[in-house]
């Protein structure tokens, strides 16, 4: 039996005689001309049906040589070790900054030689850009096509792009076009249920009006946040355009009964954070405020109005939850920090925030077809994936998405010193401290990146560094056109620059030597999120490619974890706090123990969706 260090061992065992062959091979390849690796390239196409043995293999090392004549980088072995692994269907862990633009590039040249399209999923149109512009040149060279699918163009222009070698795009619109030819199959007679997915993957003939030609191979970068974050957010594409709501009355009462119920009395809910629902005294209540005009508005229980109104008033919480832009509630994604102007809450939820944040009322939009992420991305032949953060949920992604996670090595040893947490008894204690720190780190020079899990948390402590006249740069779901800029200057010397979630940004952070000199970039948490995974994501960002850097987290008794999950620590912990408000760091390992029953308690709900999406596919496909 053979015994390894650690998985990253394990994996460059696995594939080592793979690694040693791409060696031999650029080696070779070196030596010819641009002609010759097309030519190459055009003789691999023709035997792609075979696949023999050392496909992969020999396909990775002409792209590989690709990318060192276009870009001038030839891979570095981790690198070629990723693009293995990727290529067998596996998701590969990279730490932050070691390249994944690059790597990608890899599977996506051997998929393409198949000739059936490839799809590289990003997280948001600005990396499907970035990372398409990248790969073009370097495919180009060995005579094979790269396109960008982008958002709301005309579908002939979709279609075109779908039938490039690789496609790039955001990962969603991926799966708002399935559900766009879905609609065009059943518009143009696709009665039959199992048809649409027979013409999808390419057993029936395809329709003129669809735009995609199948699913053989996908690529997904950041692949937790695609796979494992969003998965209980399904993609939907609902009826018409916005317009005004006809008939506010039935949001704007239950808005109006929300602000005027007492929680116990005339709601409760089952676990802390939970969903609230109204006691005998308050269906008492709403019944008699129901008048003849909110009568003929409603379109559900009204009871389920009401509770709507006391989710908006009590739950969600603006800059938080949501924003509001130019008179619209606009939801911000809980992982990322971005802005989703697409998306909508369904079931009336959406309007009854509306009408707590004061702004005009929408019409409800009908729901035309719905398809949750797992069940779209189990329809390619062949998935694979990369991110920096796949440990955590290995047992998941073997199971919802057949794929196998293995570490990939980093280039050069980490560098990175985490510092103890440091816990506090209340929010301004901790921004207090947080400030303190920011203002020693920048009286050396050092770049101080701080992640905050909300953009109303950025913007208190956005007001604290102002209070002692420090400058700096917010990033936030208010300031998202800017986000390329303002990350490419956060490893700047004495640069403080304050974001929301990092995690899935995929921007890169230069860390200039004069930075190095003094400690590199220095990354504060500003609490623990409820996924360890976004956690690590934020302090990957420090220490890259082998330079030094550090990261610490600051928690508060009054951070979200604890107040949602576990309010009786809270108090608890509020009696250890010394005069300045400061708890011992010990006490940080029960942020831990709350964040892993957070993180199990969102690993059943995927579970038993994905148990739910797997039997309605299987119904779907005996109708």
């Amino acid at each position: 039996m053979l015994f390894f260090r650690n998985s990253a061992d394990a994996t460059r065992w696995k594939y080592g005689a793979a690694l040693d062959a791409i060696g031999a091979n650029l080696s070779t390849l070196a030596a010819v001309d641009d002609s010759r690796l097309r030519e190459l390239a055009v003789s691999m196409r023709r035997e792609s049906r075979d696949s023999p043995a050392d496909f992969a293999m020999r396909a990775i090392a002409l792209a590989s040589e690709s990318l060192r004549r276009t870009h001038g980088m030839l891979p570095y072995e981790c690198q070629r070790l990723a693009g293995l692994v990727l290529a067998d269907g596996g998701l590969a862990e990279m730490a932050t900054g070691e390249g994944k633009t690059l790597t990608a590039v890899l599977p996506a040249f051997v998929f393409a030689l198949h000739g059936k399209g490839a799809h590289v999923a990003t997280v948001n149109p600005y990396l499907a850009d970035r990372d398409c512009a990248f790969a073009a040149p370097v495919l180009a060279r060995l005579g094979l096509s790269v396109s960008l699918l982008e958002e709301r163009t005309p579908p002939a222009v979709k279609r075109a792009a779908y039938l490039a070698n690789v496609t790039y795009g955001v990962g969603t619109e991926f799966g708002f076009d399935y559900l766009r030819d879905q609609l065009a199959i059943q518009a143009a007679g696709g009665a039959r249920p199992a048809l649409f997915h027979e013409v999808m993957l390419g057993t029936a003939r395809r329709l003129a009006e669809t735009v995609q030609r199948g699913h053989a191979f996908a690529v997904v970068d950041e692949a937790d946040s695609i796979l494992i974050d969003e998965a209980r957010s399904p993609l939907i594409i609902s009826t018409g355009a916005p317009r005004p709501c006809t008939n506010p009355a039935p949001y704007l009462l239950a808005d109006r009964l929300a602000c005027e119920m007492k929680e116990d009395d005339h709601f409760s809910s089952a676990t802390p954070g939970g969903r609230f629902v109204l006691t005998e005294s308050g269906r008492a209540l709403a019944s008699s405020a129901l008048t003849d005009e909110v009568l003929a508005g409603i379109r559900r229980l009204w009871t389920a109005y009401v509770e709507n109104a006391l989710h908006a008033r009590w739950r969600m919480r603006r800059d938080v939850n949501y924003i509001v832009a130019d008179g619209k509630v606009i939801i911000v994604d809980e992982f990322t920090g971005r802005p989703c102007p697409e998306r909508s809450w369904r079931d009336g939820l959406h309007q009854a925030v509306e009408a707590a944040a004061g702004v005009e009322i929408q019409e409800e939009n009908g729901s035309e077809a719905t398809i949750t992420r797992p069940g779209y991305f189990r329809l390619y032949g062949k998935i694979c994936g990369m991110t920096g953060t796949a440990a955590e949920a290995v047992s998941e992604l073997r199971s919802s998405y057949g794929l196998h996670v293995r570490v990939i090595p980093l280039n050069k040893p980490g560098r990175r010193e985490l510092l103890p947490d440091r816990v506090f008894s209340t929010r301004d204690a901790k921004l207090g401290a947080i400030a303190k720190a920011v203002a020693d780190c920048h009286s050396r020079k050092q770049p101080v990146l701080i992640g905050s899990r909300t953009v109303a948390n950025s913007e208190e402590l956005a007001r604290c560094l102002e209070a002692l006249r420090l400058p700096f740069r917010i990033l936030n779901a208010k300031q998202d056109a800017e986000e390329a800029e303002i990350i490419h200057k956060a490893g700047a010397p004495g640069s403080v620059t304050i974001a929301t979630n990092m995690a899935g940004r995929g921007a890169d952070i230069p860390v200039p030597e004069e930075s190095v000199r003094v400690g590199g970039l220095h990354v504060i948490g500003m609490e623990r999120h409820e996924s360890s995974r976004i956690d690590r994501q934020l302090i990957g960002r420090a220490a890259r490619q082998g330079q030094p850097g550090s990261a610490q987290f600051f928690l508060s008794a009054e951070d979200d974890l604890i107040v949602r999950h576990a309010p009786a620590l809270a108090e608890h912990l509020r009696n250890l706090a010394n005069s300045e408000g400061e708890i011992s760091a010990a006490t940080a390992a029960n942020f831990l123990r709350v964040q892993r029953k957070v993180e199990a308690q969102d690993r059943a709900a995927r579970s038993a969706l994905a148990e739910y999406d797997k039997w309605l596919d299987e119904l779907k496909h005996t109708l």
